[in-house]
């Protein structure tokens, strides 16, 4: 791992003198890159940003970058180039986009030319679990290095809330402009709260009878991955006692460790892999989580959001979160049998009115124009 490490950081100065050597052409102004969760995923944020931009105007060009060239099954705009992560195609294309688009941060050897513009949307408008300088003393010193560095090539940074704007005001290394946009990733999911995504159903081989609970916990820092062996026959059998109809359990585990195998039998269908969660949302009628900010995205559908936080305590040892998970407007649950009460006692006139005041508190501005509101900001950029 040293010997792995150390290689590493002796190609990364060879990584940056390439990307300026490739200063040597002249920005694109009219291209616009994108990357979502480090190239791992076509999706997030930044794939409905894409997508959107494509339909305002046809004289952009839209690149995202990929670790893997996508599945078949997967369907992108024959528009998007497709451009392979770490190639030299790569480094080319970040050094004449006009603009960047990522939802996390780049690799410490990027650098940005003047004349480049930098949009970060992050990709938890409104997280629960504290980050960034927040956990500064948490976090790794190599990341906390490239991490100011990347703050410091940023021209935007998007939030979904007053907020979240203060929040990310104090824990991002970052004092440029902060925009109140809303997630584009949930535009969707606001313009079609019940609608079932028919691409999502046909692909997983889901059944239009039969009920749906999104089960998508975070990771664990200490890369635990027993807590989320769970008795998913018991969770099905208190949700068909509760809200009727056969059900089963759709397993979205979270991109750090998607490729984890957790034993779920008969009645899990695994969606790790599946690269849009909130394709997942839609066809799902509950969420179980534990300390993922998923739940604020999915609450915003009014639809049932339960906590299982069993290993709650040793959580909080290792990570702080924003706010006190029991003033939540979702049950919490600390083993199954707090789980069954809260599933047989839950009411949803109470929910949905714990969920208006929560959300009207935090200033919330999920509409489903966000797309709309980042391409303007884009346009600007590209001297439009």
């Amino acid at each position: 791992m040293k010997k792995m490490f150390f290689l590493k950081q002796c190609v990364k100065p060879f990584l940056t003198m390439i990307i300026k050597f490739f200063w040597l052409f002249p920005i694109k102004k009219n291209k616009v890159l994108f990357s979502a969760f480090s190239a791992r995923v076509y999706g997030d944020n930044p794939k409905y940003i894409a997508e959107k931009l494509l339909e305002v105007t046809t004289s952009v060009e839209c690149v995202f970058v990929l670790r893997q060239l996508p599945k078949e099954s997967l369907i992108i705009p024959s528009e998007i180039k497709i451009v392979k992560y770490n190639t030299f195609r790569y480094l080319f294309e970040l050094a004449t986009a006009k603009v960047w688009v990522d939802n996390t941060r780049k690799q410490d050897f990027v650098v940005k030319r003047r004349g480049q513009i930098y949009i970060q949307t992050w990709h938890g408008a409104l997280p629960l679990k504290k980050i960034e300088r927040d956990i500064e003393s948490h976090l790794n010193k190599r990341y906390v290095r490239a991490a100011k560095r990347d703050s410091k090539m940023m021209n935007y940074l998007l939030t979904s809330s007053q907020y979240g704007k203060e929040l990310f005001r104090n824990c991002f290394w970052y004092d440029g402009l902060i925009k109140v946009t809303g997630s584009p990733r949930l535009d969707k999911l606001i313009g079609n709260k019940n609608g079932l995504c028919k691409s999502t159903m046909d692909e997983l081989g889901l059944r239009p009878d039969i009920n749906y609970v999104l089960y998508a916990p975070t990771f664990r820092d200490n890369g635990d991955t027993d807590v989320y062996n769970l008795d998913f026959d018991k969770i099905v059998a208190f949700l068909s006692k509760k809200f009727k109809g056969t059900w089963k359990v759709i397993l979205k585990l979270h991109p750090n460790i998607r490729d984890e195998h957790i034993n779920g039998g008969s009645n899990v269908i695994n969606a790790s892999l599946y690269p849009d969660i909130v394709d997942l949302f839609s066809v799902s009628k509950v969420l179980i989580t534990d300390y993922s900010s998923s739940m604020f995205d999915f609450a915003l559908t009014k639809k049932p959001v339960f906590l299982l936080t069993f290993d709650l305590n040793s959580f909080l040892k290792v990570r702080k979160l924003y706010f006190n998970i029991r003033d939540l407007p979702f049950p919490v649950s600390m083993n199954m049998k707090e789980f069954q009460d809260n599933i047989i006692s839950f009411n949803n006139k109470d929910y949905e009115s714990e969920l208006g005041v929560f959300f009207n508190k935090l200033n919330i501005l999920e509409d489903g124009g966000a797309s709309e509101r980042i391409v303007s900001i884009i346009q600007k950029s590209l001297n439009y």
